[in-house]
This record gives C-alpha cells, structure tokens and sequence, in this order.
C-alpha cells in the first residue's frame, strides 16, 4: 500500500472508513491520521454542499454517511488508543 497516497486522498486506497480501520499494513496512528484527512475532505465536500456548489442529493448523502462512518471509526480507534496508553 502506498502510504503517501493514502494520506493525500483516502478514498482513493480504501473503499470504506472501516477498510482503514481492518487494515493490517497501517499502526493505529496511521489509520487515526488516514481517518483525519477523510473527515477534512468529506467536510470540505459537505461545506460545498450547504453552500450549494453541489447539487447532487445523493451524493450529499453519500458524503453525509461516509463522515459518520469515518467518525464513527475514529471514536473506536481513539478509544483504543486511550486504553492501550492507560495500560501501558
């Protein structure tokens, strides 16, 4: 996997939030900071949306379900990152 790729433009490595989050090739600091970058991107696209740059409904959608996931998987990996530093 090109890392440096992933970093630039997520969702051009993966297909899903949760594909960053099972990957085996990324530390849990990898996959936080892939996860970081897609959530700026897909609020960056949601802003353009409310400004009304984009019309598309669906893919308002799309980018509306994507930034929950992505959240979704940054709250697990943060949760994982607290207990692994509680524990240690």
């Amino acid at each position: 996997m090109d890392i440096d790729r992933a970093m630039k433009n997520p969702a051009s490595t993966f297909a899903t939030p949760e594909a960053v989050s099972e990957s085996s090739e990324l530390t849990a600091e990898q996959e936080r900071a892939v996860l970081l970058q897609w959530k700026d991107q897909l609020q960056q696209l949601q802003t353009a949306d409310d400004e009304g740059m984009r019309q598309n409904d669906a893919a308002a959608s799309t980018t509306d379900d994507f930034l929950r996931r992505v959240t979704s998987a940054l709250s697990r990996i943060d949760a994982d990152l607290k207990r692994a530093s509680n524990s240690g």
